[in-house]
């Protein structure tokens, strides 16, 4: 079970850091509000899903780095807490769960 558990925050993180490094680029020849398709940063181990959202959305996303940005599907069966949902993502904590 615990190593499931890993597995499935291996692939989260290796997403995040994908997206991360697209952002990071992005930057470089785009403006904030330049709409970006970025990986789904949820603990689904297979996830191909993708979110789109601008690079300022993701840079206030991520200036908290318990969270990250899941495809809206994807929200309510990740192991954080959600803590904003829009039309297009979701964004979720590590450490909260909703209700509790």
């Amino acid at each position: 079970m615990v190593d499931a558990a890993y597995a499935r925050l291996g692939a989260a993180i290796a997403r995040a850091d994908e997206n991360r490094a697209l952002v990071t680029e992005a930057f470089k020849i785009t403006s904030p509000q330049t709409a970006l398709t970025l990986r789904c940063e949820c603990m689904h181990r297979l996830c191909t899903e993708v979110v789109v959202l601008t690079l300022e959305e993701y840079e206030d996303i991520t200036a908290d780095p318990a969270q990250a940005v899941v495809a809206r599907s994807h929200a309510d069966v990740d192991d954080r807490g959600v803590v904003k949902r829009t039309s297009r993502f979701s964004v979720v904590e590590e450490g909260l769960r909703e209700g509790g």
